[in-house]
């Protein structure tokens, strides 16, 4: 009977112990750690990284993010007759800037001119810029207390348009800040009526009334796409006050309007995800009756 008792005893602590011995084994994947932050410093099981390891980082987190970026088809190459880049390159002690951004040829359409005004007096005012970087450097959300570098400021386009003299451009700065673990990214969303030598905003394409169907929309969006796994699981809903800050931000693109939002407003840095696409059929009966005939003719 007592050699019966301790064979039982035996494989009761046996079977305890497997559940530990197996999670024993679990290795640790310090490599994502490593992507999503740093940990406590006065933690035991603080993750230490160096200089060296941080510049990797950004590295790899600024290539995976400009790649996605480029890769978004846009109308240049058709319209290379019509639209030229131009090019603002600075470098300074303390920040770098490198620019492209879309000139419209005059020649082919006068009208062009109101919109080659306002680039120019946007993106080639290089004090209001470097103001702006220190301004925009105060709301990072990743910031690390570590060297400073250089700062750096890159700005590229995509440019789209129709038949009906609709001109979209999606304009995104590339930010490289010292004392940041990712590059963050900013974007100017700005559509153009060539007709009416006039740009076009959110209260001016929208009906009125239209400010919380969109903005529920765009949410229900992000709720779907986060849970059909589309969107990371670390992003979020945007708040009202940050969709009245960027409702101007969208683009016009073939069959959807996408809406942009910088980093940090509806995911973190690290998954380089801005952007939120309404398909048109379910966002036209919110445009106003005048408008939708840009709409009708795209490349």
């Amino acid at each position: 009977m007592k050699i019966y008792l301790v064979v039982i005893t035996l494989l009761f602590i046996s079977g305890c112990k497997e559940p530990t011995d197996k999670l024993k084994k679990t290795p640790l994947n310090t490599e994502s750690q490593k992507e999503a932050g740093l940990l406590d410093p006065d933690s035991a099981d603080s993750l230490y990284l160096t200089d060296k390891d941080i510049m990797e980082i950004q590295a790899k987190s600024q290539l995976s993010k400009k790649e996605a970026l480029i890769k978004i088809p846009d109308d240049r190459t058709i319209l290379k007759a019509v639209v030229e880049s131009k090019k603002l390159y600075k470098e300074a002690d303390d920040y770098l800037l490198d620019y492209t951004y879309p000139y419209l040829n005059e020649t082919v359409n006068p009208k062009y001119k109101a919109f080659n005004e306002y680039m120019a007096e946007s993106y080639s005012n290089v004090e209001r810029t470097v103001n702006e970087i220190l301004e925009d450097k105060e709301l990072l959300c990743d910031t690390l207390s570590i060297k400073r570098f250089r700062d750096k400021r890159i700005i590229d386009f995509k440019l789209h348009a129709n038949e009906r003299n609709l001109v979209s451009i999606l304009l995104y700065k590339e930010n490289y800040y010292s004392g940041m673990l990712h590059s963050t990214y900013m974007f100017d969303c700005l559509n153009y009526n060539v007709d009416k030598e006039e740009f076009i905003y959110f209260d001016d394409f929208f009906i009125a009334g239209a400010e919380k169907k969109v903005f529920d929309l765009i949410n229900q969006t992000i709720y779907d796409q986060i849970h059909s796994g589309e969107m990371f699981y670390d992003c979020w809903e945007i708040s009202d006050t940050d969709f009245k800050a960027y409702k101007n931000n969208f683009v016009i693109n073939d069959n959807a309007i996408e809406f942009y939002f910088d980093d940090c407003i509806i995911c973190p840095s690290y998954t380089g995800q801005y952007s939120v696409v309404i398909p048109l059929i379910e966002i036209m009966h919110l445009i106003e009756r005048y408008q939708q005939p840009l709409l009708l003719a795209s490349r």
